[in-house]
């Protein structure tokens, strides 16, 4: 690769400025992630303890202090008084900037998925999942770091598309959801479109929820789980069956802790008191919504809690956060629900319903695969494409951004489906590539692999590829530009 400019596009900007809001390690710790960390630590609720037990204290000094004393202790509880007030006031407006960053940070992410026409946010839905996916390192030390990062935006985006499937398919029984989503309908019928119930009630709601369904990792019971009592654990360890239960269940209290106290309701901004009553019910609606989305996806059989808890399986194995990690098992994603349904864990449709979606590979996956000829012949070779459309006709064919054409990486890709027959993930393909010489192999691979110690790791015939380190240049970024789409 020849390509000397690094940098992002516009769209990859907002993805990471998207991806940074949630959870980042900065100077600054304001993201969502790292501001649940510093609630957690209990820093600014010990200190209004130690100055609320001062202010007992000198009450009570007063309270038996003679008159010439009296004066000088009048003032030092004075000056406690405001500086509690003041931290009091400090934390109040603390909670509140987190509530409405995280609601912002909701919209935000809504936007960034949301077209103006179906085919426009498939699109739209498919970079934001693929950019994640790329902009997740794929090895070295740090996949695991990375991907619990970038996890929550990623399923917080497989959910919304999943709502809308199941919409669609009309698997969604929950009354409260069905309500909204029939209130904004007939909004929109009467071309009322100030305000939409479907997207304030329904779709921030459970976008929040999906950013809030580990925030209690963040709890020092947690993290003591996850690292031990010295720090000196890998919290990115296979856990044993009991640590796994227990940090379950402080993760799943704590969130719910977090989301009524360290989050709590909005306040109202104005004089109405109508206003302010109807504003206060709504905030209200909304928090026991995302409270039940958290609580019904640890059990949710075929209900509601499946937005929260399909996605979370899904992102488990395309950005896993634990160590034994292998680029390409990625698509055994869609066989891993399919025995989760087998065996009762999963429901099938709703499965069913996430595969329509997303395929067997997922976003930003790097393919292998044999091109065609215009006879429709093989040819002697195998080029690289990105995966880069979602809903595939079918499961198994995805829909790819060509990178390479006759072993040179070409930025002008066109959009192909690859068949099981050319998709060197299978055997079959992989079948037809074993006839050619050594020689040939190697000379291919010297071709689109120019590090020299990669090269002498790789198989001659690889299932996929590492499109990370070509995503990092600019010029390659635009993978989701709408260009012709043709069958291999």
């Amino acid at each position: 690769m020849n390509q000397s400019q690094f940098g992002n596009t516009a769209a990859t900007k907002s993805v990471k400025d998207l991806l940074s809001k949630i959870y980042d390690a900065t100077s600054r710790k304001d993201s969502v992630y790292e501001q649940a960390a510093f609630y957690f630590s209990g820093a600014e609720q010990q200190e209004i303890d130690l100055l609320q037990e001062r202010e007992t204290t000198l009450q009570r000094r007063l309270d038996d202090a003679n008159k010439g004393s009296r004066n000088k202790l009048e003032t030092a509880l004075l000056e406690v008084r405001q500086e509690l007030k003041e931290k009091l006031r400090q934390q109040q407006d603390n909670r509140i900037e987190r509530v409405r960053q995280l609601k912002q940070l909701a919209r935000q992410l809504l936007t960034l998925i949301s077209g103006d026409t179906p085919l426009e946010t498939r699109q739209l839905s498919a970079r934001a999942l693929g950019t994640i996916q790329l902009l997740s390192s794929t090895r070295g030390r740090h996949v695991a770091v990375i991907n619990q990062r970038h996890k929550h935006a990623y399923k917080a985006i497989l959910a919304i598309r999943l709502l809308d499937q199941l919409l669609a398919d009309q698997l969604i029984k929950n009354r409260y959801v069905l309500n909204k989503f029939n209130d904004s309908q007939q909004a929109n019928e009467a071309g009322e479109v100030l305000y939409s119930p479907f997207l304030e009630e329904v779709q921030l709601p459970l976008v929040i929820a999906l950013l809030l369904q580990d925030i209690g990792l963040q709890h020092p019971q947690a993290q003591h789980i996850l690292r031990g009592e010295d720090g000196s654990l890998d919290e990115y360890r296979t856990l044993s069956p009991t640590e796994r239960q227990q940090l379950l269940t402080v993760s799943y209290e704590q969130s719910q802790l977090y989301l009524k106290e360290g989050l709590g309701l909005d306040t109202y901004v104005g004089n109405s008191k109508a206003e302010r009553d109807l504003f206060v019910y709504m905030e209200q609606d909304k928090q026991n919504f995302i409270s039940h989305l958290l609580k019904s996806a640890i059990q949710p059989e075929d209900g509601i809690g499946n937005l929260l808890k399909i996605p979370q399986v899904y992102v488990s194995v395309v950005l896993p956060s634990k160590a034994n990690y292998h680029y390409g098992q990625l698509p055994k994603v869609s066989a891993l629900l399919k025995a989760g349904v087998t065996k009762g864990w999963y429901p099938a449709a709703i499965v069913e319903s996430l595969l329509k979606i997303t395929g067997y590979f997922p976003q930003g996956y790097g393919i292998t695969y044999i091109p065609k000829d215009s006879d429709k012949q093989d040819l002697d070779r195998y080029e690289y494409a990105i995966v880069n459309g979602l809903y595939p006709l079918e499961p198994e064919q995805p829909i790819c951004r060509t990178v390479t054409r006759n072993l040179t990486y070409n930025t002008f890709g066109i959009n192909v489906v690859v068949s099981v027959d050319n998709n060197l993930y299978f055997q079959s393909a992989q079948q037809k590539l074993e006839k050619m010489s050594e020689e040939r192999l190697k000379e291919i691979l010297s071709k689109l692999v120019s590090n020299l110690e990669e090269r002498t790791t790789m198989d001659l015939i690889p299932k996929c590829w590492h499109p990370d380190e070509f995503f990092t240049f600019l010029k390659n970024q635009n993978l989701w530009n709408r260009v012709d789409t043709i069958r291999n």
